[in-house]
């Protein structure tokens, strides 16, 4: 198709329109040819994007069926565009307006981010829903069942009760770590001030696993380079912190093994770029693929769903740290071996 239309005597003022855009734009004509980008369009287009028809710039049906009204009806349109650019998978809302008779601007304004987070939260409300509903149903399973067949039968009726009572549990720890992890993504801009003895944070909570450990025969050992050290935070968050890194280990580590616990001086720390100290919790489990390992502070994300389970894993425990010590302003890191185990690590900064 020729271009017939002279756009010499509108150039500059359309390239100075498209040079003061913050977002990707491109001027198209109604021959359907793309006139002028700015060099945010080029960015996602490539340079030679002028010139071409628009259709082989942005193959895309909807993008194609919005131009065409815009032509036809000179009335503008919004449309939307997923696209992978350099092996990223991009949404944009382009927005495309006649100017005069002759042209359209189109506009590109990227939602990617958005999409996410609405991603993010229908699969919250699926995830919850979900980990809601399964004790439920086994609870007014066995409700219906104690009405029913084993309504003179005492013994089932003792079983019953007592798996319900598992499944309430489940659900209340399910509810409070959903409420914990609330609370901390709420307060997660306001770094703690309070100062808290570290080394006695630690004991305290591994005398609370004491119970468990004799239950399994677990043991936990403490090793620190120094007698105390003061830092700056939350104590109760803190304490959630070790304690939730302690029970992971103990879970998954199993029955029969010790769990290790570190604490190194303050020096640098270039992932903080400043002092700090090094926590970390060793357990000697099955390891953990790779693959897994960046996902593992998902919400409700599970490496064996079915063994997450028997253990009484909400799925939000990673989470929780994970937001928790980025309040702290401090970083969490996870290697693992399989056969070997899994060490999670803290990197807190110091007040040094």
């Amino acid at each position: 198709m020729d271009r017939v239309y002279n756009d010499s005597k509108i150039e500059p003022d359309v390239r100075d329109v498209l040079a003061a855009l913050a977002i990707p734009g491109i001027v198209i004509g109604f021959d359907e040819f793309v006139h002028f980008a700015n060099d945010a369009a080029k960015a996602i287009f490539g340079e030679s994007i002028e010139d071409r028809h628009y259709i082989t710039v942005m193959r895309d049906p909807e993008i194609s069926d919005a131009i065409e009204t815009v032509i036809n009806n000179l009335s503008a349109k919004t449309a939307r565009w997923a696209a992978n650019l350099a092996n990223v998978d991009v949404v944009f809302d382009v927005h495309i307006a006649p100017i005069g008779s002759q042209f359209l601007l189109a506009t590109f304004q990227d939602t990617t981010q958005i999409e996410k987070s609405k991603q993010l939260r229908r699969d919250f409300v699926s995830n919850v829903s979900h980990e809601l509903k399964t004790p439920l149903t086994s609870i007014i399973g066995f409700l219906e069942t104690m009405r029913t067949s084993a309504k003179s039968d005492y013994k089932a009726q003792e079983r019953f009760l007592s798996i319900m009572g598992e499944e309430a549990n489940r659900m209340n720890r399910l509810v409070n770590d959903l409420m914990s992890l609330n609370r901390v993504e709420s307060e997660e801009r306001s770094k703690p001030t309070t100062k808290i003895e570290l080394i006695k944070l630690i004991n305290d909570t591994i005398e609370i696993f004491d119970p468990a450990c004799k239950k399994n025969k677990n043991s936990i050992a403490f090793e620190k380079d120094l007698k105390s050290i003061n830092i700056s935070a939350d104590r109760d968050q803190m304490q959630q912190v070790i304690s939730n890194l302690i029970e992971n280990a103990l879970k998954y580590g199993g029955p029969g093994k010790e769990v290790k616990l570190a604490l190194s001086m303050p020096s640098y720390q270039p992932l903080l770029r400043k002092n700090g100290l090094l926590f970390s919790v060793v357990d000697q489990g099955p390891g953990i693929p790779d693959e897994h390992i960046p996902r593992l502070t998902e919400r409700f994300y599970r490496v064996d769903d079915h063994r997450s389970r028997q253990v009484g894993g909400t799925g939000l425990g990673l989470s929780i740290v994970k937001h928790i010590i980025h309040r702290h302003r401090g970083r969490l890191r996870i290697k693992s071996e399989i056969g070997k185990g899994t060490v999670v690590s803290v990197l807190l900064p110091t007040d040094e």
